[in-house]
Parts: C-alpha cells; sequence; structure tokens
C-alpha cells in the first residue's frame, strides 16, 4: 500500500493531472522509488505505515523525493546528501530524528 497517493501528489505538486493523462504510469512509478528511498534510509522496511497512519514528515519527505524524481523538475539537487546523511539535504533534514541509529 502506498503512503502517498497520487492524488495527493497531483496536489502537492501541481501537476494537473487529469483522468487517463498519459503521465499517470510514470508518476505512480516515482512514488514507488521514492516511497523505497524514504523506508531505505530510515531502516524501516517493516514500518507498518499505511497512508493515514504515516508521519507527515515521511509523506512530506516522499514528494521532496518525488518532485526531484520527475523530468520537469530542476530539483535534483534536493537529494544529494541523502545517501551520506548530510543535515543539509532537506529529506535528510525531515527524516534525521526518525532514523534508526546504524549498527558500528
Amino acid at each position: 500500500m502506498a503512503l502517498v497517493t497520487l492524488e495527493q501528489v497531483n496536489l502537492a505538486l501541481r501537476l494537473d493531472l487529469v483522468e487517463n493523462d498519459e503521465r499517470i504510469p510514470d508518476i505512480n512509478l516515482k512514488i514507488k522509488q521514492a516511497e523505497a528511498a524514504v523506508i531505505d534510509y530510515l531502516k524501516k522496511p517493516d514500518h507498518g505505515w499505511t497512508e493515514s497512519t504515516v508521519p507527515g514528515q515521511v509523506s512530506a519527505a516522499i514528494l521532496i523525493v518525488i518532485q526531484s524524481l520527475l523530468d520537469e523538475a530542476d530539483t535534483g539537487a534536493m537529494l544529494v546528501g541523502l545517501g551520506t546523511g548530510d543535515p543539509k539535504s532537506p529529506v535528510v533534514a525531515l527524516l534525521y530524528r526518525l532514523r534508526d541509529p546504524a549498527l558500528a
């Protein structure tokens, strides 16, 4: 089950999607990719969240990643630092407190 819906993405990113829009399959793919990236960063594969229980900062981070993955978005720099945990990254800043610490 998705943590953010196509409707939420459409509204938040102002995509103006209409029924049978040719971009919908690509955006659905981006939703899956963004959720995977965020959950991987958090190290919570068994998070148990649903669309209605996902923490706000997690859904916000997913939306930022989706925006960064879209072809028409020039926001790829927002993903810089996600792999290293750089707190200057907007995604890291949203998620850092929820992340399980790394084991030494």
